[in-house]
């Protein structure tokens, strides 16, 4: 092959490597810490609090009191459970399926699933994959 044609070769395989790894970052960004399927675990207890909170872990967030301890669990951004026509409200019992985020030193839930009632909200697949991932505000929601 010719230089020119090497040249071009590299020129395209670091384009691609950069494109990559934009994506890559990107998605991570979008969907939060990661997910830790050995550290799932079952809560059940009632809502003290809920939050909108901006930032690195942007979202609708619980505070929940279970019977030994009070946990923050981590839901998912407030614009797609609103989308999903999804809410909660102080004093909801609620049972979440979540796993230990291991990115703090408090007791802190990623959840998968919430339950309140007979109505359970899946929040991320069974590989922990948020739901959310790629998902677009719809024109509705005023983005």
């Amino acid at each position: 092959m010719s230089s020119r044609l090497w040249s071009r070769v590299a020129v395209f395989a670091v384009v691609a490597a950069l494109a990559t790894a934009s994506a890559v970052s990107q998605k991570g960004h979008d969907t939060g810490p990661k997910y830790n399927l050995a550290g799932e675990v079952r809560i059940k207890g009632v809502v003290e609090d809920i939050r909108e909170v901006p930032g690195d872990f942007q979202g609708t967030h619980l505070l929940v009191k279970t019977d030994t301890t009070t946990v923050l669990v981590r839901l998912a951004p407030a614009d797609f459970l609103k989308e999903m026509d999804t809410s909660f409200k102080k004093g909801d019992q609620v049972e979440i399926v979540g796993a230990k985020a291991t990115d703090t030193t408090e007791e802190v839930i990623l959840a998968r699933e919430v339950t309140v009632g007979n109505n359970t909200c899946t929040l991320r697949d069974d590989k922990g994959i948020p739901v959310w991932a790629g998902w677009k505000p719809s024109s509705a929601s005023g983005k």
